[in-house]
C-alpha cells in the first residue's frame, strides 16, 4: 500500500512556521490545514492510506479533530519527535519532523511514500506520481535562481558549511515522495548531514530545506524534479507569484503558504459544513488563485503608497 503522509509536530517551546501570524491558536490553525490536506488526498486517492503523522498523543489531539479523522478514514500515525532535532529557538525547528517522521516511515510496511505540507490542498489522484516513485526520489524544484535572493542566502549557508561555493538545487519542504527502499537511502543521506551539522554546532535558517538540498545534490541520479505535479502558489496582497497550472497543465498539489490563516480556513469550514470538496473553480476562487481579492488590492495600493513617502 502507497501513503499519504502530513507530519505535524506541536511543542509550545519551538518554533514552526516563519509566515503565519496567529499567536495561542497555532495548533488549530495547523490542524485544520492538515484536515483539509488530508480529507482532500483521501477524496481523490480512496486507495491509499492517508495518515496525520504526529508527536502528539491522541488524547491531546481535540475531539472535532478526531471525529473528522475518524469519519474521513484519516489514521494517526504516533510519532515521537526524536531524530532531526535542533533547540526550539531554531529557525524553522518543527519542520524537522518532517524528516524524523519519514525516517520512521521507511520502516513500515509501506510500497512509496508521499509526505506533504499541512498547507496544501489535493485536487486529483497520485496515479502518476506513485509510478514515478518506482524510479525517482521525487521532489519540487522551487526554480530559485542568482536573481533570488532566498537562494543566494541558501548558497552562502551551503559554502559556510561545506567551505566551497556549490549551485545546488534549492528543494521545497512542502513535498517528498519514493519508494520506501530510495526514501531509506535518502534518509541515511539527510543524516549523515544531521549530525556533521551537530557536530559544527552549524546554523542554518533555510529549516528541513537546507538538510534536503544538500542530501538531493549527493543523490541526483536518484532525484527528479516533482514540479509537474505540485507547485508552491504565492497568494498575498504584498508577494503574488501565481502560475495558472492549478488549472492549465493541471497540478496535483496546489501548496498554499500565504492562505494558512485565510483560503485554508475557509475552506475546512466549507468541508465541515457540507460534508463534500467544491467544485474546482469554487476552490480556486476560495484560494485566491484565479484574481487578487479586492481588499487585497487596496491594502496592496496602500501599500505602495506608504513606501513612496
Amino acid at each position: 500500500m502507497n501513503l499519504i503522509c502530513v507530519p505535524f509536530a506541536y511543542e509550545e517551546n519551538m518554533n514552526s512556521g516563519v509566515n503565519i501570524s496567529t499567536g495561542g491558536g497555532k495548533k488549530e490553525v495547523y490542524l485544520k490545514n492538515a484536515s483539509v490536506a488530508l480529507i482532500s488526498a483521501k477524496q481523490y486517492n480512496p486507495e491509499c492510506e492517508v495518515a496525520l503523522a504526529t508527536n502528539m498523543a491522541r488524547e491531546n489531539i481535540p475531539d472535532e479533530f478526531l471525529r473528522i479523522f475518524d469519519d474521513w478514514k484519516i489514521k494517526i500515525l504516533e510519532i515521537p519527535f526524536d531524530d532531526f532535532r535542533f533547540p526550539g529557538n531554531y529557525t524553522w525547528a518543527l519542520a524537522f519532523y518532517k524528516l524524523c517522521a519519514l525516517k520512521k516511515l521507511t520502516d513500515m510496511e509501506y510500497d512509496s511514500i508521499c509526505y506533504l505540507d499541512t498547507d496544501v490542498y489535493i485536487q486529483g489522484d497520485f496515479d502518476a506520481i506513485w509510478a514515478e516513485c518506482k524510479q525517482n526520489i521525487m521532489l519540487y524544484d522551487i526554480n530559485h535562481g542568482l536573481n533570488t535572493r532566498d537562494y543566494v542566502l541558501l548558497l552562502d549557508e551551503i559554502e559556510h558549511y561545506t567551505g566551497r561555493r556549490n549551485y545546488v538545487t534549492h528543494y521545497g519542504g512542502e513535498f517528498f515522495a519514493a519508494s520506501s527502499e530510495n526514501a531509506k537511502s535518502f534518509v541515511d543521506r539527510c543524516e549523515e548531514i544531521y549530525y556533521e551539522m551537530i557536530q559544527k554546532n552549524f546554523v542554518t535558517t533555510k529549516g528541513d530545506e537546507f538538510i534536503l538540498s544538500l542530501a538531493a545534490d549527493k543523490m541526483r541520479k536518484e532525484v527528479k524534479n516533482a514540479g509537474a505535479y505540485v507547485y508552491r502558489f504565492w497568494t498575498g496582497a504584498s508577494f503574488r507569484l501565481v502560475s495558472t497550472c492549478y488549472e492549465y497543465n493541471r497540478v496535483t498539489i496546489l501548496h498554499l503558504p500565504a492562505e494558512k490563516e485565510h483560503g485554508m480556513l475557509k475552506m475546512y469550514d466549507k468541508i465541515i459544513k457540507s460534508g463534500t470538496l467544491p467544485s474546482d473553480k469554487k476552490a480556486w476562487r476560495i484560494f485566491r488563485l484565479n484574481k487578487m481579492r479586492f481588499s487585497d488590492k487596496i491594502k496592496k495600493l496602500l501599500r505602495k503608497t506608504v513606501l513612496k513617502k
